[in-house]
């Protein structure tokens, strides 16, 4: 297939386009700088919140395309200009897609953060709930995918945790990684210790690679998720014992809140299903520091 990955040099993008290329695909990515060309590959610097002409396919047009582009670091200082810049990179994309390559099989990564946190696994039919700028610019991105849903094959995907080398600073891991090496002791986490959902970012592409095939209508919606609740110490335990590293470790907020995925609907609808425990994650982490 010939696929188009719009912010392939993030964490996501990046592992996604190297398993495209692994797996026979011809693959274009676009993002803010002009990445390094590999067989199989065109890379092109885009930039999706300046006026000019977004670039058009050269030949065929794109049989599938994936919307990874985004500001998207939750714990980051955010503001209105953030959230409708969100909104504007999704709608010059899925409105540019829809003239220039009807038909294509459109994904827009969304995130879990849409959903109002709670006790029991979240459901893709359960209530969109979050108060997060960072939620309501994925909540109005996928409004505005969904109303291409006639010119495109758009799918909509609600990423929970995806952990693995290479996350962008400012998210746990990276941020736990710097303590370590700075030699902090005792660890001082500035969050809580929620019960979140953690999938290995390895397992995040099997899914996204199945997703181009799998037969479903215009509009699905699934949830990228593990379905194991996990202690955020319990992440954080597993990157330390991976690191060779033993210290205590304290949570700045006493409150626990719960965002747990279920995802049921994408093991029926694909036959995925997560292989990678915790501790892989952790391992291969701490192997690529």
């Amino acid at each position: 297939m010939k696929v188009l990955v719009v912010g392939g040099s993030g964490f996501v993008g990046r592992a996604l386009v190297s398993r495209l290329l692994e797996a026979g695909h011809e693959v274009e990515a676009w993002d803010r700088t002009l990445g390094d060309e590999t067989p199989g590959l065109q890379c092109q610097a885009v930039d999706l919140l300046a006026q000019e002409d977004l670039p058009r396919p050269e030949g065929r047009p794109w049989d599938g395309a994936f919307h990874l582009a985004a500001y998207s670091v939750p714990g980051m200082e955010w503001t209105q200009d953030l959230v409708m810049a969100n909104l504007r990179m999704t709608a010059r994309v899925f409105d540019h897609l829809a003239k220039v390559a009807p038909g294509c099989r459109t994904i827009f990564a969304s995130s879990a953060f849409v959903y109002a946190p709670g006790c029991n696994p979240i459901k893709e039919t359960d209530p969109i709930g979050s108060a997060h700028p960072y939620a309501l610019s994925k909540q109005l991105g996928e409004v505005w995918a969904l109303s291409h849903r006639a010119a495109l094959k758009v799918f909509i995907v609600r990423s929970f945790n995806q952990v693995g080398p290479g996350m962008p600073s400012g998210l746990l891991v990276p941020e736990l990684l710097e303590r370590i090496r700075r030699g902090e002791t005792p660890i001082q986490m500035r969050g809580r210790d929620d019960i979140r959902d953690f999938l290995d970012w390895r397992d995040a592409m099997d899914a996204y690679l199945r997703l181009l095939t799998v037969d479903a209508p215009s509009g699905s919606i699934w949830n990228l998720c593990s379905g194991r609740p996990t202690r955020v110490s319990e992440l954080v335990r597993a990157l330390l014992l991976a690191c060779g590293v033993d210290r205590p470790v304290l949570f700045a907020d006493p409150g626990v809140e719960s965002l747990v995925g279920d995802p049921s609907r994408l093991k029926v609808d694909t036959g995925w299903s997560p292989s990678r425990s915790l501790k892989d994650s952790a391992e291969a982490i701490a192997a690529a520091r």
